[in-house]
């Protein structure tokens, strides 16, 4: 079957993707591989998948580098099946994470005074375009090829540039019978909207096995950090993409109700139903990632809050001062001996 929703994600390429300028600045981002026509880095990707039957829908959100000077992003994100493209908002990762947050214990430490705590694009066995819209600031287009060398092909003379490696990285994903969707953004204040981060995305489509993209990450630069949440009806565990790295981590499962979502507007439209949220969150090493992220049902729903153990820092006497403050005191009680022995002695 094909995994529909590991491409999904490819979207988050939009972080660094270009518009033909040339030849683009490669990066990535965790569910995919960027370009721009300047370096424009992922800081933080927070993605939604949502589970409903066959249909996957994934929410993305990728904030950059406060300081960029690129003007024109795109990205390319592999599907296994045609997938609506919407825009999103933002304000529903607010309220996931206000759900999710972790608890904080606070735990005293005594510190003593003084210490600091290739081929032809247009042939119809090699490039099918299905879809060339406008949505919102983005261009989508979306396109099946028999194989990487048509669609980097058709990418390039549509001013969507790829460098090799990025290319190369596509095979496998056009070998399972996948699409892919290319995206570009200009918006009318780039290099503004880039400083705040991406405007937020969503796709949605059919599979039957949910997977969140993440081997054309291994083609990045720099780490790539994820929070991924996960809606359905039941918790959902995730495989780890870099074996030989540290697994995703477990910050929140729960059964999430309409009823609860009075404070969460954004997510009330959604869910008209009880439905199971599980959070994970992780920083992959680009050389370590070697598949996508497999979503399967976890063996029994076990509700989960991360905790967080903060320090609260309580000044006590050092032992010095100890020392001192004893030798003062007894020095003192002795005075008041010694007085009140020549008081007694001399008394008319």
């Amino acid at each position: 079957m094909r995994t529909i929703i590991a491409k999904l994600l490819l979207l988050s390429i939009v972080a660094i993707g270009v518009l033909g300028i040339g030849p683009g600045v490669a990066g990535a981002c965790a569910c995919g591989a960027v370009l721009a026509d300047e370096r424009l880095q992922a800081v933080q990707e927070t993605a939604l998948v949502e589970l409903t039957g066959r249909t996957e829908a994934v929410t993305l959100n990728i904030a950059t580098q406060a300081q960029t000077e690129a003007t024109e992003a795109a990205f390319l994100m592999p599907v296994p099946a045609r997938a609506r493209f919407e825009l999103a908002d933002a304000a529903v990762f607010a309220e996931l994470d206000a759900i999710t947050r972790p608890r904080v214990e606070y735990r005293e430490v005594e510190v003593e005074d003084g210490e600091s705590g290739g081929g032809a694009p247009d042939g119809a066995s090699s490039v099918t375009v299905t879809d060339h819209t406008e949505v919102g600031p983005f261009e989508v287009a979306q396109l099946t090829g028999s194989d990487s060398t048509a669609v980097t092909t058709w990418l390039g003379e549509h001013d969507f540039e790829l460098p090799d490696d990025l290319a190369g990285a596509l095979t496998p994903y056009l070998a399972e019978g996948w699409l892919v969707v290319a995206v570009r953004l200009t918006p009318d204040d780039a290099a503004a909207n880039f400083a705040q981060g991406l405007p937020s995305m969503r796709l949605t489509f059919d599979t039957d096995t949910p997977v969140y993209p993440m081997r054309l990450s291994a083609t990045a630069e720099y780490e790539q950090p994820l929070r991924l949440y996960v809606l359905a009806d039941q918790q959902m565990d995730a495989a780890n993409p870099a074996p030989e790295g540290a697994e995703p981590e477990l910050t929140y499962a729960g059964r999430v109700r309409p009823g609860d979502l009075d404070d969460y507007p954004v997510l009330a439209r959604t869910i008209d139903e009880p439905r199971f949220l599980t959070r994970y969150d992780a920083t992959f090493q680009p050389s370590l990632i070697t598949g996508d992220i497999r979503l399967t049902p976890a063996a029994a729903d076990k509700p989960y809050r991360a905790v967080v153990v903060e320090n609260r820092y309580v000044t006590v006497p050092s032992t010095e001062s100890i020392v001192l403050w004893t030798v003062v005191v007894a020095v003192v009680l002795a005075l008041l001996v010694v007085l009140a022995l020549r008081r007694g002695m001399y008394r008319p």
